[in-house]
């Protein structure tokens, strides 16, 4: 004997047999760990551009940024402004100081 799903046709048993295969908490884990993991990349990503906004405001002309490849992008170069690029050490903005 078959069944008729979603245009297939399906043994008897098969509707039977798939929830015993997976239980609904782990498809709802396997969710959260999706929903999270795609969250994370989107904070990091919003996290990676406004340090880039705020180096750029405060930079002056000839300044070039350097941001490694991280979680939320690919590495990039940008130079702020004309100019020749000024020699001067780098500048390390910590959370906090």
């Amino acid at each position: 004997m078959t069944a008729k799903h979603w245009g297939h046709s399906w043994p008897d048993w098969m509707p039977g047999l798939l929830p015993n295969l997976v239980s609904w908490a782990t498809v709802g884990a396997v969710a959260m760990m999706l929903l999270a993991g795609i969250g994370a990349r989107c904070l990091a990503e919003w996290q990676r551009r406004r340090t880039l906004i705020a180096l750029v405001q405060h930079a002056p002309g000839g300044t070039v940024v350097v941001q490694e490849r991280g979680v939320g992008g690919p590495a990039m170069w940008v130079q702020i402004g004309h100019g020749p690029r000024q020699i001067s050490p780098p500048y390390v903005h910590r959370l906090g100081d």
